[in-house]
């Protein structure tokens, strides 16, 4: 049986929160963000989907599972208005599309629950970033680009440093999730017979 480290997890929400704010932070203090480049903010480089993924596989309450990442983007988008004034930047026409590709991310977690290792968590976190790219991206094409195949084959295309970035991020933060640091194995008692 294993149970979560609450304190980490709590941590690792703040630290999605502040990846999730972070670009948004530079801009009021006059660094030019854009997120068509890479150059000044690493957009997509977050713990927010790697969490939706150990969530789906780890806590008890199935609610929980969808609730602490979408909460997560919610409360993001909130400090986005209240950081820059621009309510347009927190509510934007694809939103409900993005939440829609994190609860598709934590469909992969699912796979997860009663077996672990580390081919499988690489298998979904490989899975869930492209489901992510495919969802959000597809509704990106939708709001912003014409309904062609040139749109579609351009949006996806320019949306490739960002699958880029959430590859990374699952890299790096699905390990962290997934290692004692985060969780403690808590072993039954065996019964004693002789």
């Amino acid at each position: 049986m294993v149970n979560i480290r609450i304190s980490t997890i709590l941590i690792l929400a703040g630290v999605a929160l502040l990846f999730r704010l972070t670009p948004y932070l530079l801009y009021i203090i006059g660094l030019p963000i854009d997120p068509a480049s890479s150059t000044v903010y690493p957009w997509n480089i977050s713990p927010i989907l790697p969490l939706c993924i150990f969530g789906a596989a780890c806590y008890q309450s199935r609610s929980l599972v969808y609730v602490i990442p979408l909460a997560i983007y919610f409360i993001g988008d909130l400090g986005i208005w209240l950081i820059t004034g621009h309510a347009e930047w927190a509510f934007y026409p694809t939103q409900p599309i993005v939440y829609l590709a994190v609860i598709g991310v934590t469909f992969w977690g699912l796979l997860l629950r009663n077996k672990r290792s580390l081919w499988r968590i690489a298998g979904t976190g490989l899975g869930g970033a492209i489901s992510f790219f495919v969802i959000s991206n597809l509704g990106s094409w939708y709001v912003w680009y014409p309904h062609t195949w040139e749109g579609l084959i351009e949006c996806y295309t320019l949306a490739i440093p960002f699958f880029r970035h959430t590859l990374l991020s699952m890299v790096v933060f699905l390990p962290i999730l997934f290692s004692k640091v985060t969780l403690k194995q808590v072993t039954r008692p065996r019964l004693q017979t002789s």
